[in-house]
């Protein structure tokens, strides 16, 4: 009786250690979880990287903008035959600079609000453990802070337009008497 007992117990202490659990299966459930992690940290780093790209090209595009513009300026200088023409491109220079940093902020804006829609659809991606879309496409809705921006800059074109007419209109008269 008492060596049956003991079986019993010897038999019920191995099936509770591991008699249902496959230390094979273990293993690949490990490495099945650190791939998807590895996945993830990828997929983030590349978002990262991409985000980055889309900053450097609005900082690329600005500077090519400004730089052509201060070209233009330059040889108008040159040419200016009195004050009037002067300050009217100065005025012209003043508020270009303006309306070149709005929209610098405006592309600002929607490559970050990209940005947020990339990182969000790649963390449910990684949440998920399916793969998280490579980029966004051009007609993709960006996020509603990148579409409140891109409206309140395109309302504020007259604006910019009826700020530049203010200097330059009086400076056109008088260049033209």
């Amino acid at each position: 009786m008492m060596s049956t007992q003991t079986k019993r117990n010897a038999s019920s202490t191995g099936s509770e250690r591991g008699g249902t659990a496959d230390p094979t299966a273990q293993g690949l459930a490990l490495a099945r979880v650190a791939r998807q992690q590895m996945a993830a940290t990828a997929d983030q780093i590349g978002t990262l990287f991409r985000i980055q790209e889309e900053l450097l090209q609005a900082q690329l595009h600005m500077g090519q903008r400004a730089a052509l513009m201060h070209r233009q300026a330059a040889e108008g200088f040159r040419k200016a035959e009195s004050a009037a023409d002067l300050v009217t491109l100065q005025s012209t220079l003043l508020v270009y600079q303006w309306q070149e940093a709005m929209r610098f902020w405006q592309e600002l804006a929607v490559a970050a609000g990209r940005a947020g829609t990339s990182a969000a659809a790649a963390a449910r991606a990684s949440a998920d453990a399916e793969p998280a879309p490579r980029e966004p496409s051009a007609g993709a809705a960006a996020s509603p802070a990148a579409q409140v921006m891109e409206a309140a800059i395109t309302a504020a074109a007259p604006m910019a337009d009826a700020f530049q007419q203010m200097f330059t209109a009086p400076f056109r008269n008088a260049a033209a008497h």
